[in-house]
C-alpha cells in the first residue's frame, strides 16, 4: 500500500535528522572547519572580485568609526532610557541595524561560492556537501521509492536527458519494489 503524503514527509524528517547527526559527528571531528572554510573563502572572495585594497581600507575607517559607535550606542540607550520613562542601567545595549550592501552581499554571495569549492577540496568537507545533497533531494527520494514503476521510469529518463546524476539514496531508492497497485 502506498504511502500517504503525511507518512513520506515523517520519513523524509526522520531520515534527515539522522543525516544532520551523522553531519554532527562529522563536524565534531574537526570543529574548527567551517570557521578556518568560512575565513579563507571570505579572503578569496574579496581577493576574486579585486577589492582587497578597498576592504582595507575600509576596515581602517571601521576601527576610526569604533570611537563614535560606541559613543552613539551610550546615546542610544540613554534616549532609549529617557524615552521609556526607566533608569539607563535597565536597557541593553542598543545595536543599530545595517540594510546590507551590495558589495556585502557580493561578497557574501562569492563566499557561498568559495566556501562549496573548500568544501570539495576537504574529505570531511566532501562528506558534508555529499550529506547535504541528500537531504535537499530527500522529499524527491522518498515520493521516488513508493511510487509506481512508470514515475520510476520517467525520472531516471528525465534524468539522464538533464545529465543529472542519481544520488546514493535515489539509486537506492528505484531499486526497491514499487508499490503494488
Amino acid at each position: 500500500m502506498p504511502l500517504t503524503v503525511a507518512e513520506k514527509e515523517h520519513w523524509k524528517e526522520r531520515i534527515s535528522r539522522r543525516i544532520d547527526k551523522k553531519i554532527a559527528a562529522i563536524t565534531a571531528r574537526d570543529p574548527g572547519l567551517f570557521d578556518r572554510l568560512g575565513s579563507e573563502a571570505r579572503q578569496r572572495a574579496i581577493q576574486s572580485l579585486g577589492v582587497s585594497e578597498l576592504m582595507a581600507e575600509q576596515e581602517q575607517l571601521e576601527q576610526q568609526k569604533k570611537a563614535l559607535e560606541t559613543r552613539d550606542g551610550v546615546v542610544c540607550r540613554l534616549l532609549l532610557a529617557r524615552l521609556r520613562g526607566v533608569p539607563a542601567e535597565t536597557i541593553d545595549m542598543y545595536s543599530m541595524c545595517r540594510s546590507e550592501t551590495e558589495i556585502g552581499n557580493a561578497i557574501k554571495s562569492r563566499q557561498a561560492v568559495h566556501e562549496d569549492e573548500l568544501m570539495r577540496e576537504h574529505e570531511l568537507g566532501r562528506q558534508i556537501v555529499q550529506l547535504r545533497l541528500e537531504r535537499e533531494n530527500l522529499l524527491d527520494t522518498v515520493f521516488l521509492a513508493t511510487s509506481p514503476i512508470q514515475v520510476r521510469v520517467l525520472w531516471e529518463k528525465v534524468s539522464d536527458l538533464l545529465g543529472d546524476e542519481l544520488s546514493q539514496l535515489q539509486r537506492a531508492a528505484l531499486q526497491i519494489q514499487p508499490p503494488v497497485e
